[in-house]
């Protein structure tokens, strides 16, 4: 979803704002603090993009199919049938679409700390703290991206907004909160979700290139984990 939350923004029509992103607003459920609900903006409280973008949202606005929280959607239950239980840990569950006095909304899992606060995204730890230890950050990184391997998922936005960090033992671990790149990407001919071969270097470069973004922005040097990208 959203990288971050502008310091004056707190709230969006008196719900509380969990993060917000160039398209879309997530948002604590009034009803569920254990859900969430994102939100589709509106064409004027949208970012500024370039031509593809501006051609795929105007996609989504005409053909409701094609916008973000469909997309996503069909992105989650598409894995949730082919992975069952083995996307628990490594995905937010998306429930539904539901109608709400904002809009219509898709329903996910908030997903929580131990004292019941919404899991701070990788982004806003990198940029805005608290810092969390680069090596672990890595790892985390590191067994993400053999989740992905191991299972042959198309997931290729790795970046940090997408990724909320979250505690487990003396670990760290990286939670999903927007797979729809799975059905959604850049690429007009989608060769690597066509090749398995191609999907896996991708997926190598899109993590190394993550836990190079956790490397430059750690206050010290820090030892890459993984493979080297493949060109």
């Amino acid at each position: 979803m959203g990288p971050h939350i502008r310091s004056d923004e707190n709230d969006w029509h008196g719900l509380e704002i969990v993060s917000r992103g160039a398209n879309r607003l997530c948002a604590r459920d009034p009803q569920d603090p254990a859900h969430c609900l994102k939100f589709e903006l509106p064409p004027g409280e949208r970012t500024q993009v370039g031509l593809r973008q501006r051609m795929r949202r105007w996609l989504g606005r005409h053909v409701p199919r094609f916008g973000e929280n469909r997309t996503e959607l069909r992105a989650y239950r598409r894995l949730r049938a082919r992975l069952a239980e083995r996307t628990d840990g490594y995905l937010a569950a998306c429930h539904g679409l539901v109608a709400t006095r904002h809009g219509t909304a898709l329903r996910c899992d908030c997903v929580l700390l131990a004292d019941g606060s919404p899991a701070r995204s990788l982004y806003r730890h990198l940029f805005e703290g608290p810092r969390l230890p680069a090596a672990k950050l890595c790892a985390a990184v590191d067994a993400f991206e053999a989740w992905l391997l191991e299972n042959g998922i198309p997931l290729f936005d790795l970046n940090a907004g997408n990724f909320v960090v979250v505690p487990r033992g003396d670990a760290l671990a990286l939670v999903c909160i927007d797979a729809k790149s799975v059905l959604s990407g850049k690429e007009i001919l989608p060769f690597s979700r066509w090749s398995r071969r191609l999907m896996q270097r991708k997926i190598q470069r899109r993590a190394q290139r993550l836990r190079q973004r956790i490397a430059d922005a750690s206050a010290g040097p820090v030892e890459l984990a993984g493979r080297p990208p493949s060109h």
